[in-house]
């Protein structure tokens, strides 16, 4: 039995979706979880090519989120380890927009090692979450060199539910122990 879990990315599909730039990248934060966020005064992040998305990555694969979907990971979230940086996001078109730097302030020890596909230099090729370490969490991330944002299924559906799924995919991160730790009647 598996119990699945949901990486948001970015739909590259969804003609309508934009995507989040900057005119210069240089000046745009490079923040990795677990680090402390500086951010530079200077930096500006804009929209191009089309609509706002609910689920971005900006510039360094930033993860940025609108206000609806930073209230639902919120209502969701260990709120200790997670904080979300306020920007703005400008566009000549749509008008300028408040969006959230989704920053976990740990990284979450969810990876089973047994599972997992790893390549030569260790990265992770095919992630697998153990399921003793992700039961009781809904939002979290895997390592500290991906800026990954996974849900687990009731927030998943959550977020098709409230329609936040415009210009975001789900790739399933699965979680193939459960049966070790659920016993069946």
């Amino acid at each position: 039995m598996t119990n699945n879990y949901y990486e948001l990315i970015m739909n590259s599909y969804e003609k309508e979706a934009g995507s989040i730039s900057s005119p210069d990248w240089d000046k745009c934060p490079r923040i990795l979880d677990s680090e402390d966020v500086v951010l530079d005064k200077d930096f500006t992040y804009e929209l191009v090519n089309g609509r706002y998305c609910p689920f971005d990555l900006g510039p360094h694969c930033v993860r940025l989120v609108n206000e609806e979907l930073k209230e639902l990971l919120e209502s969701y979230a260990e709120k200790e380890f997670i904080e979300f940086i306020p920007v703005i996001i400008k566009s000549a078109e749509y008008g300028d927009r408040q969006y959230y730097i989704v920053h976990f302030k740990k990284i979450y020890d969810v990876i089973d090692e047994d599972n997992t596909v790893f390549g030569p230099t260790g990265s992770v090729i095919k992630l697998r979450v153990d399921y003793a370490k992700v039961k009781n969490l809904h939002v979290f991330n895997s390592g500290p060199y991906i800026n990954d944002l996974i849900v687990s299924t009731k927030v998943y559906k959550e977020i098709k539910k409230r329609k936040l799924n415009f210009g975001v995919s789900f790739f399933i991160v699965y979680c193939l122990n459960k049966d070790k730790y659920v016993s069946k009647k």
